[in-house]
């Protein structure tokens, strides 16, 4: 019995340790990122041997169903907000004041980390696999590769990781942090729509962009809270 016993505990330590060491957070995390991984590479799987013809059509007609002058105009602004340009003005002006204001110097860093990152990895995977934009009207002016979405991609990452840190501050301050989870979501799911209604994604360019993206995204989250604890 005292035996039995003894080796049930340490088979708990065996199998709790590696949990405890890493904490709870960090596992689901991991697991998370494990989980977009294994998305992102059956799409490309996919994509490489030309299997989602069938889906990316019916997709794309489903949400391009929808047009019309007045959603365009919007989809064309929604679309805009994942451009270059507008994440680096939002990247210098919340990173700014993250930095001057809040004295969050880590805060700032990994957001630089969340975009930067989140571009040279998206380049390096178009160049990988080279996929044509859709053979549609493009309502929008577009370059380059389309496998992953850019715009997917690199919003995950950036608007994750802004709608992180807004969540933390507020919720360390005992504020409402509720409307950063709700509406970074939701924007960043805007932003992959627009995309294929505007006829330059493929549905799955869009699902592999939010799939990358995402573990990104938890690479920079993991980085920030392991950095908040070493320095507590």
């Amino acid at each position: 019995m005292w035996i039995d016993v003894k080796r049930q505990r340490i088979g708990s330590l065996l199998f709790r340790s590696p949990v405890r060491r890493l904490g709870g957070h960090l596992t689901w995390g991991i697991l998370a990122g494990a989980l977009l991984l294994l998305i992102f590479a059956k799409l490309a799987e996919d994509v490489l041997y030309q299997e989602l013809e069938t889906f990316d059509a019916a997709a794309g007609a489903v949400i391009r169903n929808f047009a019309s002058d007045g959603l365009t105009r919007v989809m064309i602004f929604i679309t805009e907000l994942g451009s270059a340009y507008v994440e680096f003005a939002l990247l210098v002006t919340i990173g700014g004041f993250l930095w001057v204001r809040l004295k969050h110097a880590w805060d700032t860093l990994l957001l630089v980390v969340s975009l930067l990152g989140g571009w040279v990895l998206n380049m390096v995977l178009k160049t990988i696999f080279q996929r044509s934009r859709p053979d549609i009207e493009h309502l929008v002016e577009a370059g380059g590769y389309s496998f992953p979405s850019g715009h997917a991609m690199v919003s995950a990452a950036f608007y994750g990781m802004i709608g992180y840190i807004v969540w933390v501050n507020l919720y360390h301050r005992g504020l409402p942090a509720w409307p950063a989870v709700l509406l970074t979501p939701l924007l960043i799911l805007a932003i992959g729509v627009s995309r294929v209604y505007l006829g330059v994604h493929f549905a799955s360019d869009v699902l592999a962009g939010f799939a990358a993206g995402g573990v990104w995204l938890i690479a920079c989250i993991i980085g920030l809270r392991q950095v908040r604890k070493r320095i507590q």
